[in-house]
């Protein structure tokens, strides 16, 4: 029996798609501990091969192995093609089986708390159910119309771990990683429901923060006044970062943030928020906005300072004067375009160095780091990605300027110079990092059915 169009083909083998999906959930891949890792990669090589790609390939990193695959529309590859880079992770987070309603291998088809069928386990949402929507469009256009462009597929296995050896591998890689356009289908949809499409995302810094002082915990009456308290001086350090305003005031580091447009204007003022829900769902009586209409800008277009965590002296019932010998904190930086971590943290290095106190030795740790990157508003792939997600989701998608989390997709515009963007296909409450993570069917349905409208949508568009 033929079957005409792709969306046709979907529907003929959901289950039999559903089933390889829960295979793939069933096989553990987690890239902290190695965990089914190289098992995994054979997998998603294998997988790849079966759902219409002429090519698939295992590439070992100095950390864990990536998959590279390629789709080509005339069954081999072809100057005259357009190509679209796709990227995901196979590898997961940990998860303590104890916490979850079902084993977090052991994929569980149940209703969600909206009544509707979700697919638990880890890897579900993040991100094994979003790369695996791209397979079934492929298979589906390669069985129906035809891959109407190239299509490469990245899936790395570093993720969840930092993705440390992603611009490496992009790097070595890049005449086989040339594209036109690369897409990341990761994270939630809006909370509202509908989907979004984001130009970026921001970027990341996290840094410790160490203080020490005398050789000892001291008692703080025998002690205190003259022997200096590291505790002190971190929080005052900490304080220091920003002016009375709230602004960050690391000298340069508002310099190179890119300014807003009036289409950026555009696009924030069309966003729906709901800060009054907000508030309630946090058990906060106020948010920390300048002004009423200021909520969106804030989380998506300005950097921000986050401190993640304090740690010093006696934190336990009663009390116990003790002057502390250290002190630690971690903050984070949030960054948007142009701003580059490496001039925040040398900024950062400069301004500890100058207001460290006397008898207290600071010290900076680096953990992570991560650009910012932010594809134009008046880019040509956005009119046909908003128009590939509103036909595979039979709704209106929200334009976001950015994810206000940090996502790699720095390395795929500074690398290979192309626009990326970011178009989430799971549910807002897919639980990533959590007990009980999941995928709603829906949603992953409409995933596979927005891969194949954006193939189709960006083989007719002019991409220069």
């Amino acid at each position: 029996m033929t079957i005409a169009t792709p969306s046709a083909f979907l529907e003929r083998h959901d289950e039999a798609v559903l089933d390889d999906l829960r295979s793939l959930l069933a096989q553990p891949s987690i890239s902290a501990t190695g965990e089914g890792i190289d098992d995994c990669a054979t997998l998603v090589r294998q997988s790849c091969l079966e759902y219409g790609f002429d090519e698939a390939e295992i590439v070992e990193t100095p950390g864990r192995p990536a998959i590279i695959a390629h789709a080509f529309a005339d069954g081999e590859a072809s100057e005259d093609e357009s190509t679209v880079l796709l990227y995901g992770h196979y590898d997961v987070q940990p998860a303590t089986a104890t916490e979850w309603e079902s084993p977090p291998f052991e994929p569980t088809l149940r209703d969600g708390p909206d009544g509707e069928p979700r697919l638990y386990a880890r890897g579900a949402g993040d991100n094994k159910g979003q790369w695996f929507a791209h397979l079934c469009a492929v298979r589906a256009l390669r069985e129906t119309t035809g891959v109407p462009t190239d299509v490469t597929l990245l899936i790395e296995g570093e993720e969840e771990s930092g993705s440390e050896h992603l611009e490496w591998l992009v790097r070595d890689r890049r005449d086989e990683l040339d594209a036109d356009v690369a897409f990341v289908a990761d994270g939630p949809i809006d909370e509202s429901g509908r989907p979004h499409v984001l130009l970026g995302s921001r970027g990341l810094l996290y840094v410790d923060i160490e203080a020490t002082g005398a050789n000892r915990d001291l008692h703080s009456g025998n002690f205190g006044g003259p022997v200096p308290n590291p505790a002190t001086a971190v929080v005052e350090l900490l304080a220091s970062l920003r002016d009375e305003t709230g602004r960050i005031a690391l000298e340069g580091f508002h310099d190179d943030v890119r300014p807003l447009t009036d289409r950026d204007r555009e696009i924030l003022e069309a966003i729906p928020v709901d800060e009054e829900a907000v508030k309630a769902d946090l058990g906060l009586s106020a948010l920390a906005t300048d002004t009423d209409d200021e909520y969106v800008e804030r989380l998506l277009c300005r950097p921000n300072l986050n401190v993640a965590g304090l740690d010093a002296g006696y934190d336990g019932e009663g009390m116990k004067t003790v002057l502390p010998s250290r002190a630690r904190a971690k903050i984070d930086f949030r960054l948007v375009a142009d701003q580059d971590p490496d001039d925040v943290f040398d900024s950062l290095s400069r301004h500890v160095e100058e207001r460290a106190p006397a008898g207290i030795d600071v010290t900076l740790s680096r953990v992570a780091a991560m650009a910012p990157q932010r594809t134009s508003a008046d880019s040509p792939v956005v009119e046909p990605t908003m128009r590939a997600v509103r036909e595979g989701w039979n709704a209106d998608p929200i334009l976001k300027p950015s994810l206000g989390g940090s996502v790699p997709t720095y390395v795929f515009a500074d690398n290979l110079d192309v626009p990326c963007l970011v178009v989430p296909y799971a549910n807002a409450d897919e639980n990533n990092h959590a007990p009980d993570e999941n995928i709603a069917l829906a949603c992953f349905r409409a995933g596979a059915r927005t891969t194949v409208a954006l193939l189709e949508e960006l083989s007719n568009a002019d991409l220069e």
